[in-house]
This record gives structure tokens, sequence and C-alpha cells, in this order.
């Protein structure tokens, strides 16, 4: 590979006209930017940004550390964050923590998890990155990552208990509100829903959300016909059968998995969905839109929080302070077969 000085000679200029041309400065005559960038691309010229990074204190690149990237939420937050580099002319790597694949939806072992996200901090900053966005497989409140306070963070999907790290994340509360406003425009107002363990952030914001839009149609909340699920299918099918029984004419899973579960549960009941019953689910995954009949969901804006992460950070890293320490974005309802009316489905 070549060097600049190896460039220099092959082009009759200095070692700074080389370097001005390379790293993009004016004040060069066309013609000899031209030569200089023909002879690097004849050589097969490589930059050396380890020794770049060191001159200039900076690496243009950030770090990102995901919980697991087997989630389903991981992948296009990624590209957002990906997609701000590529238009800021940063880089970025990358440490999966592969927490899911550890530990599923069992509780996790604090130590062991402490242990590793340290070490994939460690890891990362010694790759000399200017910032680290990390990404968390669900709502959490997470401690800070580290006591450099050199380095800049972002959450993404998640918060730091310490108010002034920025965090990206998006609004299930007014999601849920949505939804349940949708089936009871469609006439319900015996709506059953299925939550997350009680545990869960997402649980407790979707079931604000559905109490609320209750409230404000002025439906009383009955209780007898929330019940609690774990995200799987399988819960979806078990459950659905408690609210059907009990008479509710539209129900909320408050994710997709457990909506095609009750999905599974009326098809083999011979309960037309969309007609016998309404039924819509929350996060848009790829199920919701092959499963017959399609699914009524809110599309959660993964890839809008990756690029705002990332927006956050360069600001971070231009000195600027951030517009707001906390970002929820708004998720997008899309409607679909299993709460359109008979003669919509013609």
């Amino acid at each position: 590979m070549a060097t600049i000085k190896e460039l220099a000679e092959r082009t009759n200029s200095s070692i700074a006209t080389v370097s001005r041309v390379l790293n993009g400065k004016s004040g060069i005559k066309e013609e000899t930017r031209q030569r200089i960038l023909d002879a690097a691309r004849e050589l097969n010229y490589r930059p050396n940004l380890y020794a770049r990074n060191l001159r200039s204190g900076r690496s243009s690149t950030i770090g990102i550390i995901t919980e697991d990237l087997t989630v389903f939420n991981a992948p296009q937050i990624i590209d957002g964050i990906a997609a701000t580099c590529d238009e800021v002319g940063f880089h970025y790597v990358l440490e999966n923590l592969r927490l899911f694949r550890r530990f599923g939806n069992k509780p996790r072992d604090p130590a062991l998890c402490d242990q590793l996200i340290c070490s994939a901090v460690d890891d990362v900053l010694s790759k000399q990155v200017d910032g680290i966005i990390y990404i968390s497989c669900h709502s959490q409140v997470i401690v800070p990552l580290s006591r450099q306070h050199e380095t800049q963070f972002v959450y993404a999907y998640c918060e730091s208990s310490d108010p002034l790290v920025p965090s990206v994340t998006y609004n299930d509360e007014k999601a849920a509100y949505d939804l349940t406003t949708l089936l009871l425009k469609q006439g319900d107002v015996r709506i059953g829903m299925i939550t997350g363990p009680v545990d869960s952030i997402h649980s407790t914001s979707r079931t604000i959300g559905h109490m609320r839009a209750l409230y404000d149609h002025r439906i009383p909340y009955d209780p007898s016909i929330t019940v609690t699920g774990d995200w799987e299918r399988d819960c979806g099918f078990i459950l659905a059968e408690k609210l059907i029984q009990a008479g509710v004419t539209a129900i909320f899973a408050q994710n997709d998995l457990m909506a095609v579960g009750v999905l599974d549960y009326c098809n083999a009941n011979n309960i037309n969905v969309g007609k016998d019953i309404r039924l819509v689910g929350f996060d848009n995954r790829e199920i919701a839109s092959v499963c017959r009949p399609t699914l009524t969901t809110a599309s959660l804006p993964l890839f809008e929080i990756g690029k705002t992460a990332a927006n956050e950070m360069m600001n971070l890293l231009l000195g600027k302070q951030p517009v707001h320490q906390k970002t929820l974005l708004d998720c997008t309802i899309i409607e679909r077969d299993s709460t359109k009316k008979p003669e919509e489905h013609i």
C-alpha cells in the first residue's frame, strides 16, 4: 500500500500538497489535485486513519452497543444510525451484548450483565470512538454506562437514570390511546386487553394509554377483562378464550405475537376476526401483514429512533446542548383487516 511520501514522489509534489489534496483542502490547482487523486487510485492508497485521529484528536467514529442484534428492534435502529453517519461522513463500530440470546425473557443476572456492559464499553472506547449510542432490547431506565466524562453517550429505545444523558424512544402511551380510540370508533365498548408482564414499562404505558382513551370516551374501565400475558404467541391463544367467554367485542393485545395467538384461537374456533370480533396488536412485526386476516397494529419509528439518536450524538460532539433530554417519537397506526367492518373487506 502506497504512502503519502510515495504519492509525492510519483506526482512531483510536496508531501504537504499531497496531504492537502487527500484531506479535501482548498487552494490547490485543479490539474495538480487531479494528478494526485489519479495516482492515489493507481497506487491503491489508503489513509492511515489512526495517525490522522492522533493528530486531530477526533476519530469521526461512534460506537454502537446493542443489547442483542437478534431482537426485532435493533436492525432498523442501527440502520437509522448508519444513515446519519453516512450523511455526515462518520464511521461506526458495533458491539453486540447478546443479552436476549443469553437470558431470553427470563430475569437477567445483574452481575453478569454489568460485567458484559462494562467490558463492551471498554472495548468500544479502546477503538478511539468519539461517543457511544446504547440500544436496549426494551424500554427501561439504565444506570450510567461509564464514569469517563469525556465520552458522550446517547440512549436509544431506553433512557438513562442520569437526566443529563439524552435518550430517544417512542410514545407507547399515545399509540395505545390511538389503537383503543380506533376500536371505540368502530362501536366497541367492551374491549378486552392482554398486557405484557407487570414489570414491563411497555405494559404500564400501554395500559395507561388504553385506560385514558376509555376515560375520554366516558367508557368505564373493567379490570376483569384485562389479563396478563408474557409477550409470546401461545399465551395469546390461551388468554383469548377467557376474554371471549367474558363477552368482549374487541381485544387489544399489547404486542403482535400475542395478537396472532388470539387470531390462532379464533381461527380454530370459527370466530371471524374483523366481523365477529375486532383485534389490534402492537409493534408492526412482519407477521402482522402476512397473517389472515391481516392485523391492525402500531408501527414503531425504529429507523427514526436511530437517526434521531445519531443526530443527538453529532450535536453533542459539536458542543451543542440537546433540544430535549428525552425524545418521544410517535408511532403510526396501521389499519388492516382485523378491525375493518364487514362491508370494508369488499
